[in-house]
């Protein structure tokens, strides 16, 4: 917390972070250092870890308010022209970053004292611990009193379903066999154990076995008829590496391998043979890891990394490969949209692919893959983007479609269904200034049967 001594950092750690505060990129500071890049990563990590900030700007200011550096003046600057906005500047096609420049070439000492005295003025500070987000943060969400219904007034393809069982957030949701199960997540009670399942065509809910370890900020995958969900964030504020696995049929639960290291608000994916968990927070920081769940072996592996560590992020698999869309590391909300093939990372080639990004920065959004198309919806709003995006995959092109919610709309889930009419997407539950029960169906093709 603001006033508290950090962990003491060594000597190296203090230069690693000097040279963060001047603005210099990691790959500067791994020639500077004669260090791999990914060794800078790891110092970063720990630094991160030891302060108890999720972000570079963090680390800055609050190594300048406990004397760790000391600012220097135009004269005295490292010579670096280039910004720290996260780990990794975003390409210059990224839309909407939401940049704070280190250091400001002129006046640059008084326009840090000045933010600095702002911040610590209005008592906004963040105190991120590991182990125990503070209320109204990136993991647990605030209900207000007098919540008001945002509905837009024309929605022409969205109708309304039956309503959840309870108005829930930051769940795991998944379609398996044609049903979607709901797990877990934050209702107004707090944290939620519910397995909940939802028959499209009957347009009815029932309740299954109670998942073993409440959890939110939490995902599932598809693993041959089961449904594993691992990870996430519990009652007590830590983070869990627990992998817990539901079988539908049996109607009960499961333990496997646990995660190689605890995580939550990660993106989930399936793919041959197991599943990946993509980025997400670690209690600590945002992590750039990807692992791969071998579901034969019960093992996981580590995976090509991300190369902008960060969560709240949304993934779809279409014709074998991962899309991951969005993401939040601390200070941006991206709209990065980036492709992993699993067959190229086990060749050993590189299996990321950047594409067209999204219009607007988003996270705590959804997304589901159907016929060629990924849907994105939620994660942006607030005068932002009251839409939701659709991306072309063979054409590599963005284009808006409508959203049932004028406000922002995040920690939904969504899942795409196909049936005799066509394709759906089913958009359940999230937060739009309190916990939403409502299930929202899309149609997004029209099939007819001839005779």
């Amino acid at each position: 917390m603001a006033g508290e001594a950090p962990e003491q950092l060594s000597e190296r750690e203090l230069e690693l972070l000097t040279l963060v505060t001047t603005g210099t990129t990691n790959q500067q500071i791994a020639r500077d250092l004669c260090i791999s890049v990914n060794t800078v990563k790891a110092h970063l990590r720990n630094i991160f870890a030891k302060l108890g900030v999720e972000s570079r700007t963090e680390a800055t200011l609050l190594a300048i308010q406990q004397g760790l550096i000391h600012v220097a003046t135009p004269d005295g600057v490292n010579g670096s022209e280039e910004t720290a906005v996260a780990d990794e500047a975003p390409a210059p096609s990224e839309p909407e970053p939401i940049p704070m420049e280190w250091p400001l070439r002129l006046g640059q000492g008084l326009a840090l004292l000045a933010a600095l005295a702002i911040i610590l003025a209005t008592i906004v500070w963040p105190s991120a611990q590991a182990s125990t987000p503070a209320p109204n943060n990136r993991f647990i969400d605030m209900p207000r009193s007098q919540a008001v219904s945002r509905e837009t007034a024309e929605a022409s393809r969205w109708r309304s379903g039956a309503q959840m069982p309870a108005a829930t957030g930051r769940f795991a949701q998944v379609a398996v066999g044609g049903t979607i199960y709901v797990i877990g997540g934050l209702t107004d009670e707090g944290w939620s154990a519910d397995t909940d399942a939802y028959d499209p065509e009957q347009d009815r809910w029932s309740r299954g076995a109670r998942k073993p370890t409440a959890v939110a900020n939490v995902g599932a995958a598809a693993l041959g008829g089961l449904i594993a969900v691992p990870g996430g964030l519990d009652a007590s504020g830590t983070v869990r590496d627990v992998h817990e696995v539901y079988d539908p049929d049996a109607d009960a639960w499961t333990t496997l391998a646990p995660l190689p290291e605890p995580r939550c608000s990660y993106a989930i994916a399936p793919v041959a043979g197991g599943y990946l968990v993509i980025g997400g927070w670690d209690g600590q920081v945002y992590v750039d890891t990807v692992y791969r769940y071998d579901a034969a072996a019960d093992r996981w592996d580590e995976l090509a990394p991300l190369e902008i560590p960060r969560g709240h992020a949304a993934v779809a698999t279409w014709n074998g490969r991962v899309y991951v869309v969005g993401g939040y590391d601390g200070v941006t909300e991206y709209g990065l949209c980036e492709s992993f093939d699993p067959a190229l990372a086990a060749e050993g080639a590189d299996p990321w692919r950047t594409h067209m990004p999204m219009s607007v920065g988003r996270a705590d959004h959804a997304m589901a893959a159907v016929d060629g198309m990924l849907y994105v919806v939620g994660g942006a709003g607030d005068g932002r983007a009251a839409y939701n995006e659709r991306y072309d995959i063979a054409n590599d092109v963005w284009s808006t479609f409508d959203s049932p919610l004028a406000s922002r709309w995040a920690n939904l889930g969504l899942s795409a269904v196909t049936a005799r009419g066509g394709a759906y997407l089913y958009a359940m539950g999230g937060w739009s200034d309190e916990y939403l029960s409502s299930v929202r169906i899309y149609q997004t093709s029209f099939r007819l049967f001839l005779p």
